[in-house]
């Protein structure tokens, strides 16, 4: 059994929370998925399921 600490999404928008084991990390920030970690770009969606920070 593993001991994984969830962080929440550094997007603004979002209400995610991902174990840092699987968290996307750009600038020493944790986000949840590259949508989010690029800042929407194109109003991209967040991929994660019941999100819609995008």
């Amino acid at each position: 059994m593993t001991n994984a600490s969830l962080v929440k999404c550094e997007c603004d928008r979002c209400s995610c929370e991902i174990s840092l084991e699987d968290a996307i990390k750009k600038d020493d920030k944790y986000y949840c998925c590259e949508a989010c970690a690029n800042g929407h770009l194109d109003d991209q969606s967040c991929k994660m399921s019941n999100c819609d920070c995008g």
